[in-house]
């Protein structure tokens, strides 16, 4: 049976304009009628208007006055559209108003409406923001309730989207993902919905502790796109913010439209969060992280507070507010930070001038690295992108450790390269407390750059720069990877295994995974959290884990060993069903991926590309300019789908033909 909405899109008319013919509320062309109607026999809808029309009320007290601002948004048609279904459902033909945001239109209409003796109620989205023009439908006992907005009026029930709830969780989400300078752009006016957006704002502000800036907080005429233009310009020029968070559907549009006039690039300039249920946010580019309202169940506790008030006169007023969804999709990044609060650089801002290429031509410098661990292919990659960049400055590297992931080891072997007199060792710790004196000491006489993490108890100013995938973003990307795998289904149980030592990187990866599972997926629970502190422990961690909560469906584990070492243990116990979620993409990991099997995505690091940003930071070191102290290189978030695309743009080479086969198999 086709729906009132699909008979709107063949006719190409509104959802509105099929029901003011269906319910004959309001004047339409004949010639469009004709045309609605001809629609509306050929998809067999007239059937299902003629199983409705029975129960339908006819004369005094058979029609509903829905008033609304107007339908230019999506909000207010999709309100209308589930309000007109949903009180044909119950026996009453909908009338819709617009009073367009003004006083003096919606009094006129509220004074028509008192005359229609057919007018059983009310469902006014009011923008008067006191009982004046109300008073009249009080005196005259007409039952009414409000919608979206309200005013305090005794014994009038309210029904509101939670615009409190919904900007704190997008400020949220901002504010977590490293973001501090947030710009809400809102309505002007004195609409009661204002208030709670402002509360919302400024509560996720002071819950993250950072302060209320006024000029941050921006109010525009949303029907004026010069004023919004202005407004943002403005406030863009002066403070340069990281994010906007809109507050109303057309505000949005015509922010993207700013943006655009801008030619600020979203989310690598500037992070968006739009606001309302705009079809079309999902399928620009890139997809906007939205806050949605839901239309649906606001129409249908309006309605039903609406017919109680109908039915027994005494109901007293009540103010329900309906949750809105953050959908979080790419139009947001996260902010990395540095271990001492630093902003991070985005390797693209690093380059070399012709005059400083010479003179570290003419420098003759010698570079040693020092890996936690090696031989595998991400060191490969790693050290190909550090020679290759430092090979361009004539820069020779005159040794390469492996420590094995032994810090005594680490500590010798950098002893060794310190007797070699490098001018700059660049370094992965494998310890953050046993390395460090070491690595103190050798700051001394020679420059340090770090790769993922610095030593414990080392001061900003004894190391050159620390280059590392933005850790913040690849949390919240397996995170969401996570959620949106189980988004559909409710009281999901997994685990969550994370990284014991407190190395920088990986703890703030998995603080913000498990932040983001528990704050943007209430569906989700995490039943059981172990941490493992050797890589081969993981086995027995996943092991008891599983065995004493058997209800688990999916886990989250800190990076690719690890996991291997769990995945390992579900096999045994049986428990291939369990969805694995976890970082950085190899050979095993991507043959799961390639199967669809217990890895279902990763969020991983980009060696090579890290390498080339070491490369740089080092040379920039050797030359004294060591004011980039923390670099971050975006992840890449890796599924089965885009994996043969993600190995050739990590790795730099074809997938092997084993994946590739599998991959085919796929689609055979």
């Amino acid at each position: 049976m086709a729906t009132i909405k699909q008979i709107a899109e063949e006719v190409g008319v509104s959802i509105a304009t099929v029901s003011h013919v269906i319910n004959k509320s309001r004047y339409v062309s004949p010639e469009l009628v004709e045309r609605i109607e001809e629609v509306i026999k050929k998809t067999g809808y007239d059937k299902k208007i003629g199983s409705k029309s029975s129960n339908l009320k006819i004369g005094k007290n058979s029609e509903i006055a829905i008033i609304v601002p107007d339908l230019w948004g999506t909000l207010y048609s999709k309100l209308v559209a589930s309000l007109s279904s949903y009180l044909t459902e119950k026996g009453y033909n909908p009338v819709v108003y617009f009073h367009n945001d003004s006083i003096s239109q919606e009094k006129d209409i509220i004074t028509n409406v008192l005359s229609n003796k057919r007018i059983a109620g009310l469902i006014i989205v009011p923008v008067s923001t006191d009982d004046k023009p109300f008073k009249k439908l009080i005196q005259q006992r007409v039952p009414f309730v409000f919608l979206n907005r309200t005013v305090k009026i005794k014994d009038v029930a309210s029904v509101l989207s939670d615009n409190e709830g919904g900007i704190f969780k997008g400020c949220a989400h901002l504010l977590r993902s490293g973001h501090e300078e947030i710009v809400l752009i809102m309505e002007s006016g004195n609409f009661s919905s204002l208030e709670g957006k402002i509360k919302g704002y400024r509560e996720a502000l002071e819950y993250y502790n950072i302060p209320f800036r006024d000029e941050f907080l921006v109010e525009v005429d949303q029907n004026s796109f010069e004023d919004l233009e202005k407004r943002v310009k403005e406030v863009w020029s002066k403070y340069k913010p990281t994010a906007f968070l809109a507050s109303g559907n057309r505000i949005t549009l015509n922010l993207l439209k700013v943006m655009n006039k801008l030619s600020l690039e979203c989310p690598s300039d500037i992070s968006i969060i739009g606001f309302g249920d705009e079809e079309w946010s999902e399928i620009i580019n890139p997809p906007l992280t939205m806050l949605k309202q839901n239309t649906k169940d606001m129409a249908i506790q309006g309605v039903d507070l609406l017919l109680r008030k109908i039915e027994d006169d005494t109901v007293f007023s009540q103010e329900f507010n309906i949750p809105m969804e953050l959908s979080i999709q790419k139009s947001t990044q996260a902010i990395g930070k540095g271990p001492f609060g630093e902003k991070t650089v985005s390797a693209e801002e690093i380059t070399i001038s012709k005059a400083e290429a010479e003179q570290l031509v003419s420098g003759n410098y010698k570079v040693a690295i020092s890996f936690h661990y090696g031989g595998t292919a991400w060191a490969r990659l790693y050290e190909n992108g550090i020679r290759n960049t430092l090979d361009k400055y004539g820069i020779s590297i005159v040794s390469i450790t492996n420590a094995n992931f032994d810090p005594l080891l680490q500590v010798a072997q950098l002893e060794g390269l310190r007797l070699q007199h490098p001018d700059a060792i660049i370094a992965i710790p494998v310890d953050d407390e046993i390395t460090a004196k070491k690595f103190q000491s050798i700051s001394e006489e020679i420059k340090l750059v770090f790769m993922s993490n610095v030593p414990e108890g080392m001061s900003i100013d004894q190391y050159s720069c620390c280059v590392s995938v933005n850790e913040r973003e690849n949390g919240q990307n397996a995170a969401l990877l996570l959620g949106n795998y189980f988004k559909n289904e409710q009281d999901v149980k997994i685990g969550f295994i994370g990284h014991g030592a407190q190395f920088y990187g990986t703890h703030l990866r998995d603080a913000v995974a498990n932040e983001v599972i528990r704050t943007n997926f209430p569906n989700i629970n995490i039943v059981s959290e172990k941490y493992f502190y050797q890589i081969e422990n993981t086995y027995e961690v996943c092991k008891e884990m599983i065995t004493s909560n058997p209800e688990i469906r999916g886990l989250y584990i800190s990076w690719d060993r690890p996991a291997l070492q769990a995945i390992k243990a579900l096999k045994e116990l049986g428990r291939e069903d369990i969805a694995v979620f976890t970082f950085d993409l190899d050979y095993e990991i991507a043959t799961f991926l390639a199967k669809e099997e217990i890895v279902k995505g990763i969020s991983t690091q980009r060696p090579y590309q890290q390498g080339v940003a070491v490369g740089l930071a080092t040379a920039k070191a050797l030359l004294g300019k060591d004011s980039y102290k923390y670099i971050g290189v975006q992840p890449y978030v890796v599924e089965s789908k885009n994996l043969l695309k993600a190995w050739k743009e990590i790795t730099l080479e074809p997938a092997p033909p084993e994946i590739e086969e599998l991959m085919l198999k796929k689609f055979t």
